[in-house]
């Protein structure tokens, strides 16, 4: 009898120490995720802090006046923001501030003259924007405006 005591006390001793081995693994392998997970998101908030997004939205005013609202809404200053309006026949553009920098959270306007046209086609416009960063030394890119 002394002996199955025995026996079954050793192996509830060894089943515990399977268990706890087995949970330890199970949280070190959770903690290396969970760091590695920390440390991507750190690399990931030092580049978004090195950079500037810049954005368009249209303001619609009196009769044929339209304001073009360029905000930087990243975290970097834009450096050398260059507004590219295409020439077209439906407006005309009044005044570009540009090259010009753009603190962050900040905006400048570019307004236009806007001239109703029958052809949908010039409802819309492509404006390309230029700027640097601290995180680029050349950034492009091209958003699409609804001018009435």
């Amino acid at each position: 009898m002394a002996v199955a005591g025995l026996i079954i006390s050793c192996l509830a001793l060894l089943w515990g120490v399977f268990t706890y081995c087995k949970h330890d693994k199970k949280i070190k392998s959770q903690d290396e995720k969970i760091n590695q997970y920390k440390l991507e998101l750190i690399k990931k908030q030092k580049v978004d802090e090195k950079k500037a997004i810049i954005e368009a939205h249209i303001i619609k005013g009196d009769r044929y006046k339209r304001i073009i609202k360029v905000y930087n809404k990243g975290k970097a200053i834009a450096r050398n923001v260059n507004v590219i309006i295409p020439e077209m026949g439906n407006f005309q553009v009044a005044n570009n501030p540009c090259p010009i920098d753009i603190r962050p959270q900040n905006n400048i306007d570019i307004e236009i003259r806007a001239f109703m046209s029958k052809d949908s086609s010039y409802s819309k416009i492509d404006i390309e924007f230029e700027w640097s960063d601290d995180f680029c030394e050349l950034n492009k890119d091209i958003q699409t405006i609804q001018l009435f």
